[in-house]
Formats: structure tokens, C-alpha cells, sequence
């Protein structure tokens, strides 16, 4: 009678245990999953606004083209003008030729030259593919149980 006492004893004592650690670890679980779904709205608020500003960055550097194209092409009409024009004789004619010729292509190479310093310096989507980056480092190495989870590091 004490060893069915005893065991009766033993299977509550087994199931409040397990019933406790059921409890806390759906508790942690919801937790996590509230943690997960507030990262993932901060990503994809990172994300769209990294995407507009990258998207924006593309449209000015396609006006930026356009108006190097537009110079180059004012250049050649205007080093086509020079040629009829040399067949008339004016004293000044050289100079106004030249300076209307070369004004667009060194405003054409200092546009395609910022142009191409700002996607140097800044690469398509950087900024999401470092924060990518970082996450997927937190995962992997993060939950080992030594990372910095306060909430200043995070911030």
C-alpha cells in the first residue's frame, strides 16, 4: 500500500512538473514569437525605406545619364557647327566654337563622374544587405546564449 502511495506520489509529483514546464515554455515560445514579429516589422520598415531611398538614387543617376547624353550630343552638333563654320573666316569664331563645344563635355564628365563616385561609395540596397548580414550573424552565433539581448545594445 506504501509503494502504490508512494508511486501515486511520484506520477502527481512528475505530472505538476510537467505541466509547469509546459506553461513556461509556451510562455518563453510566445515571447520569442512576439520578439520575431516586432523584428520583422522593423526590417520591413527598414527595407521599404532603404528600397525608396535606393529607387530615388536610381532616378537621379537615369536624369544624370540623360544629361550626359544630352552634352555629349550638344558637343558633337556643335563640333559639326565648328567644321561649317571654319569655312567662313571670323576672328572670333575659334574661341566661341571652342567654349561652346567644351562646356557641355566637362559638365557631361563631372555628372557621369558623381554619378559614379555615389554608387561607388554607396552599392545598390548596402544598407539592407548589411542588416541582412547582421541578423543572420545574430542567429547563428546569437543563440548560443552569449549574446547582448538588453535592450540598449539593440536599440
Amino acid at each position: 500500500m506504501w509503494k502504490t502511495a508512494l508511486k501515486l506520489l511520484l506520477v502527481l509529483f512528475l505530472r505538476n512538473k510537467i505541466t509547469h514546464i509546459k506553461n513556461n515554455s509556451s510562455n518563453n515560445l510566445n515571447m520569442i514569437k512576439e520578439n520575431v514579429a516586432v523584428m520583422i516589422e522593423n526590417r520591413a520598415t527598414l527595407f521599404k525605406q532603404n528600397f525608396s531611398d535606393d529607387l530615388q538614387r536610381m532616378v537621379n543617376s537615369l536624369f544624370g545619364y540623360l544629361l550626359v547624353l544630352l552634352a555629349l550630343t550638344c558637343s558633337g552638333l556643335t563640333g559639326m557647327l565648328w567644321l561649317i563654320a571654319s569655312a567662313w573666316n571670323s576672328p572670333n569664331r575659334n574661341i566661341i566654337l571652342g567654349t561652346t563645344m567644351i562646356l557641355p563635355l566637362i559638365i557631361g564628365i563631372g555628372i557621369f563622374a558623381f554619378i559614379r563616385y555615389s554608387w561607388k561609395k554607396e552599392p545598390l540596397f548596402s544598407r539592407s544587405m548589411q542588416q541582412v548580414e547582421t541578423d543572420w550573424l545574430i542567429f547563428r552565433g546569437g543563440l548560443d546564449g552569449t549574446a547582448d539581448t538588453s535592450d540598449e545594445a539593440n536599440k
